[in-house]
């Protein structure tokens, strides 16, 4: 190794990790017409959230994380759903009649299983999401930097009616 080199890292920032939250099991019940959740009551911007989900039967659900929620109706889902087996991440604004998707893409047959575990780290303007430990989608957050509540939640489509239990679900804040 050479010695009097520096690796070439700019502006480079580190944040300590608190555990928040967890870890919590559950599952998440149909209503029909409203999106189930489990609240993880942390307010925060700058998060790592996970949890593991068991598809429910049949090919009828999605499952994923809702977060940066100041107030109702305003906030950023990132999931999956089975029909057909992709990824997407949506907003909706409080004047907004309906959800808005900022990215959408399919999930590779050889990375989803019938447990996924899902992992979303969110930095200011960007985040990530793994699913089964691959790198899924790079998330654009610019346009909603507010510090919100997080939840483990299922049914963000009306017509989905499967009920996918979540366990392990884990939140660590930013410090």
């Amino acid at each position: 190794m050479r010695t009097g080199r520096t690796p070439g890292l700019k502006d480079f920032q580190s944040s300590r990790l608190t555990h928040s939250y967890g870890p919590a099991r559950g599952a998440l019940k149909h209503d029909p017409g409203y999106i189930s959740g489990h609240s993880n009551e942390v307010w925060a911007r700058n998060f790592v959230a996970e949890a593991e989900f068991v598809n429910p039967g049949g090919n009828d659900w999605d499952y994923g994380f809702a977060f940066r929620n100041p107030e109702f109706n305003r906030l950023e889902i990132i999931g999956i759903t089975d029909h057909p087996l992709r990824w997407f991440h949506k907003k909706r604004d409080v004047n907004d009649a309906q959800y808005t998707y900022r990215g959408i893409g399919f999930i590779p047959a050889a990375n989803f299983h019938r447990k996924n575990h899902l992992l979303l780290i969110a930095v200011a303007e960007t985040g990530w999401f793994w699913v089964n430990e691959h790198l899924i989608a790079r998330l654009d957050l610019s346009h909603n930097l507010a510090y919100g509540d997080g939840s483990a939640m299922a049914g963000f489509s009306g017509e989905h009616t499967g009920e996918p239990k979540f366990q392990n679900f884990n939140v660590w804040i930013m410090e």
